[in-house]
């Protein structure tokens, strides 16, 4: 089964019908300029990707069109930083998310051409 849901250590992403939803703690959500409950959208998904963090930590990054740049990841309000364990449940993820952007897109794309 998929996973639909990752919990990080400075909160939580959940995979929903409409988009991303990222459920921070006060300070966490203060430190990022967003409100503790922050949702993104499909059609402002760009992509996931997992990279690592200086301590070899998995962060699952969400490419938002149009968002600003953020000097640190520490304060991107689209990156999930992971338990060292949880690389393969935030690929998995990530597998999701892209697959899920990609449909919406050749959905968009074929109702265009028949428009």
């Amino acid at each position: 089964m998929a996973v639909t849901h990752l919990s990080g250590s400075n909160g939580r992403i959940e995979f929903t019908l409409d988009g991303l939803t990222f459920r921070r703690t006060r300070s966490a959500a203060a430190a990022r300029g967003v409100g503790r409950l922050h949702q993104v959208g499909w059609s402002a998904i760009d992509r996931a990707t997992v990279t690592s963090s200086a301590t070899g930590k998995p962060v699952l990054e969400i490419q938002v069109v149009g968002a600003a740049p953020v000097e640190r990841r520490k304060h991107d309000p689209h990156a999930l930083k992971l338990k060292r364990g949880m690389g393969d449940e935030a690929r998995g993820f990530a597998d999701l998310v892209n697959h899920e952007v990609a449909t919406r897109r050749r959905w968009q794309s074929a109702a265009a051409v028949d428009a």
